[in-house]
């Protein structure tokens, strides 16, 4: 190969990085949500009288379905990350998701909503002191 054309493969190679789209160079942000399924939680076959054996079968068997049906809506967004899955008093899940990502869960008809989340930090060393333990001797 002649040293024209290798320079020329090398400039073509160099152009094409620099000609990908915009979406391409920079990944989408991804926010955090919470998606809450339209299937009641776990907590929704307590009697309110007995509480709720956790350890049924029944429990057992209601809890499979909601992990498929969470397993089936969280392949609509293969690439989310996944934060924390309910299934207990809620029915959902929390992630990091993309605008596109929250538009195809929100078309869903298994979703019943889909809600901005927040990221919250606690403070180290008790925050302002009022939480502290004092010592009544």
């Amino acid at each position: 190969m002649s040293v024209f054309r290798l320079s020329m493969a090398i400039l073509a190679a160099i152009a094409s990085i620099h000609a990908l789209p915009v979406a391409a160079q920079a990944a989408a942000p991804r926010l955090p949500y919470l998606v809450q399924l339209r299937a009641p939680p776990l907590a929704s076959l307590a009697d309110g009288v007995h509480g709720l054996d956790t350890n049924s079968d029944a429990a057992r068997r209601h809890t499979a379905r909601l992990e498929a049906q969470q397993g089936a809506v969280l392949a609509l967004v293969p690439d989310a990350t996944v934060q924390y899955r309910y299934t207990v008093t809620f029915n959902g899940f929390a992630a990091m998701l993309t605008r596109d990502e929250v538009a195809r869960l929100q078309a869903s008809p298994d979703v019943l909503k889909v809600s901005p989340g927040s990221v919250e930090h606690t403070q180290d060393g008790g925050g302002n002191g009022k939480n502290k333990i004092q010592d009544q001797r």
